[in-house]
């Protein structure tokens, strides 16, 4: 049993490991993004805080898409499917280049309207359109990372979108620092700077990503004109599997946002003590969405090779240490993420809604980490993506958003106690997950539709 054990922790840690540290970069790298824009005072904060839920949507829309043709690639790979991985390559790099195209031409047709969503504040709808014209241009780009660095991770390789995001990221901040306060000869273009920042990390990470996977031939790559015909049977099994879980992160990410508007029914002050403690609060979520992408892999490469048994064991034990690891960053977030709030330029006012919010959050922190283990590493390995979205869904939007909204907009309650009626949620989807993969009705080789 030990030795099972050890072989399970050291074939997550192959994945679990890069995507930790690469989340931990982006994380870092958006603390330091929020921390610079910060310096241009309060308003700046707010609004690009508001306009990058846009980001964030159109991100989770590229995330969900990136899961439904993962959960394939992962089980492809481990039967050794090469010609079905090209297929479903080709099919999501197509749709996340549609969908990069219209969400860059909406945001930036439409950014006083979007904005306006998130603040009555003049100043922050003006900064924030501005910052919104902008980066559009940048999703067309995002969506076909996303995809790319889904496909290594899936056969494996998580140490090359770890790569290349890290090197993007640290343009990133590079460039920030450069156009946003514009030391010796450059120009200081404060937000607008950032947004440019931005759109030159995104471009840079999709070009490595291109020509990394040409010049090792991965096999996930299409290259033939067959890999671009996708029959009926084809898009209605992929659909029936990847397309509750694009859905699933679609409406989750909407209710996301949800949850900022009523916390910005506070005023612009509340709103961009959320952002500060969001950034800061992804620092520790990091391990979550590591070991989420871990077992989303290795469970899928188990399931593709018909070792259904292993598979049931490995998945009960990742809930354990989920909910070990939720833990312990949840006590590490509770003790330095007050710290972290001294680096910010703020009001008293926002710091101290900050540091009672960032409380409250690290108290959630287990849950909200077991969940996405659950959810999106687990129960997606096994095709189960229907059962995921509804279990994680209906609790979020029947029951803790409204009152969310309930709490901002008739009872006023502060930052903090709107932030714990999530425990309403995460409780909830976090029982029904573990309750599912005890059952073992999660676990379907999708392999054996396509053969």
């Amino acid at each position: 049993m030990l030795k099972e054990e050890k072989v399970l922790l050291q074939r997550l840690a192959i994945v679990a490991i890069p995507v930790m540290i690469q989340n931990l970069v982006q994380s870092g790298v958006g603390f330091l993004d929020t921390l610079m824009i910060g310096q241009l005072g309060e308003t700046e904060v707010a609004a690009v805080g508001g306009a990058n839920q846009y980001f964030f949507f159109i991100q989770i829309a590229f995330f969900g898409l990136n899961s439904g043709s993962s959960i394939f690639l992962a089980q492809f790979y481990g039967a050794k499917n090469t010609k079905g991985m090209r297929k479903v390559l080709s099919l999501a790099s197509s749709l996340a280049i549609l969908m990069g195209a219209l969400g860059g031409i909406i945001v930036t047709a439409f950014p006083s309207f979007l904005m306006k969503l998130f603040s009555s504040d003049p100043q922050v709808i003006w900064a924030g359109s501005v910052y919104l014209r902008a980066v559009g241009v940048s999703y067309l780009f995002s969506g076909f990372s996303s995809v790319y660095s889904g496909a290594f991770r899936a056969t494996g390789d998580a140490r090359t979108p770890m790569v290349t995001t890290t090197i993007s990221l640290f343009t990133n901040a590079l460039l920030n620092y450069i156009l946003i306060f514009g030391p010796g000869p450059f120009p200081a273009l404060g937000i607008l700077g950032g947004a440019i920042a931005t759109v030159i990390s995104r471009i840079l990470e999709a070009f490595l990503l291109i020509v990394i996977s040409l010049s090792r031939k991965e096999q996930f790559i299409p290259k033939e004109r067959e890999d671009f015909r996708w029959e009926k049977s084809f898009i209605r099994d992929i659909a029936k599997t990847g397309l509750p879980a694009f859905i699933h992160e679609t409406l989750w990410v909407i209710g996301s946002i949800l949850y900022k508007v009523a916390y910005s029914r506070l005023g612009t002050g509340t709103f961009a003590a959320t952002n500060i403690c969001l950034s800061i609060q992804d620092l520790f979520f990091v391990a979550g969405l590591g070991l989420a992408g871990g077992a989303g892999v290795v469970l899928g490469n188990t399931i593709g090779k018909g070792e259904m048994k292993k598979a049931q064991e490995w998945g009960e034990k990742i809930i354990l240490l989920s909910l070990l690891t939720g833990i312990a960053m949840g006590i590490l977030e509770f003790i330095l993420g007050p710290l972290l709030l001294n680096f910010y330029n703020i009001s008293p006012e926002v710091l101290s809604t900050a540091r009672k919010g960032i409380f409250a959050l690290s108290f959630i922190l287990p849950l909200e980490l077991l969940g996405v283990v659950i959810m999106v590493g687990i129960l997606r390995s096994g095709g189960d993506s229907k059962f995921s979205m509804l279990s994680e869904i209906i609790p979020m939007y029947l029951i803790s958003i409204p009152l969310t909204f309930l709490g901002a907009s008739i009872f006023r309650l502060p930052l903090w106690a709107l932030m714990l009626v999530k425990l309403s949620e995460t409780v909830t989807k976090a029982l029904v997950g573990a309750l599912r993969i005890r059952s073992g009705k999660w676990i379907i080789n999708l392999n054996d539709k396509r053969n």
